[in-house]
């Protein structure tokens, strides 16, 4: 049941979103600042009339974990909003760091009973770097194993040991802790509460080892690893028409780009083919995945990306 404080919450949060988007990295200016001081400070205001108001409200237990998340973001945002200091930047960025868990931890709460708004993700050049590296070492692994065989059972064991791992932090809070601490340098914080990237991107493997061509296969996973990450560089830094869901035009302008010429290139690596050949399955893959990652909404992109770009280059004519 929707509940009058889950709408208040709901138009806080987005105010928060919105500053939690502005002291990005990528984005952040020292200009910005007194801008974004007074919008944490409207936040700060509006959070505590909130929690006096779930403490004040006589709703039983259904309240109960929007009562606690509200406090623990309230207490994270005035904890963390910095002082004056010689580097704002870098404070900034601090508190971006500090509040996203809470922040994340309060949709949890508001989805399924009101519109939330979207997940932060924080500009994270070390993830970038894994996302690229990781991708090219599948793209390698895709090549250099024989068979179909093989690489179903490799993606298979990895996907098996990702899901298990899932289990055992919904299971237990201390395996989450643990496994959010050890890769906390690649990991996303709105991932502590649902599955991790990591593990649909090998469930998406283990489907096209079972079902995609070895070419399919390659350009699948070289969009995935290059595309992805210029994207959200691109729509972070420049990003000014907005389309849906915090992504830009920009940004999916800059994956088709990245994703046609990375699929050229890998065709060109693997042999013989027709220009005109090249050219349309480079343009059909960029396509592809520029159009999932903009509407990957509910399924994480790094399922659907590698599954619709296979896909759409196997009914295009992959071989």
């Amino acid at each position: 049941m929707i509940h009058s404080l889950h709408v208040e919450t709901k138009l806080v949060s987005e105010e928060l979103c919105a500053v939690l988007r502005q002291v990005d990295p990528a984005v952040f200016v020292f200009r910005d600042e007194p801008e974004v001081r007074a919008r944490v400070d409207r936040v700060v205001s509006r959070l505590r009339e909130l929690v006096v108001a779930a403490e004040r409200d006589d709703a039983g237990g259904a309240l109960d974990r929007l009562r606690e998340r509200l406090r623990a973001l309230l207490a994270a945002v005035e904890r963390a909003t910095p002082t004056r200091t010689p580097s704002p930047k870098a404070a900034w960025i601090a508190f971006q760091r500090e509040v996203q868990p809470a922040y994340e931890s309060l949709l949890l709460t508001l989805r399924g009973v009101v519109a939330a708004p979207p997940s932060v993700r924080p500009t994270n050049h070390a993830r970038s770097l894994w996302h690229v590296g990781s991708g090219l070492a599948v793209l390698g692994l895709v090549q250099l194993l024989p068979e179909r065989t093989w690489l179903a059972a490799v993606s298979g064991a990895f996907a098996a040991v990702a899901w298990s791992l899932e289990i055992a932090r919904r299971v237990s809070e201390p395996v989450n802790d643990r496994l959010m601490r050890l890769f906390r340098l690649v990991a996303h914080p709105h991932e502590r509460y649902r599955v991790n990237s990591s593990t649909w991107y090998m469930t998406a493997l283990f489907l096209l080892a079972l079902f995609g061509t070895r070419l399919s296969q390659s350009l699948a996973v070289v969009v995935l690893a290059v595309a992805d990450p210029a994207a959200a560089f691109i729509g972070r830094r420049f990003g000014r028409t907005r389309l849906r869901d915090g992504r830009s035009l920009e940004g999916t302008l800059a994956f088709f780009v990245a994703g046609a010429l990375s699929s050229l290139l890998v065709m060109w690596a693997l042999g013989p083919a027709s220009l005109s050949s090249r050219l349309l399955l480079a343009g059909v893959a960029g396509l592809a995945g520029a159009a999932t990652e903009l509407f990957s909404t509910r399924l994480d992109d790094n399922f659907t990306i590698p599954v619709a770009v296979a896909t759409a280059v196997t009914m295009a004519g992959a071989g």
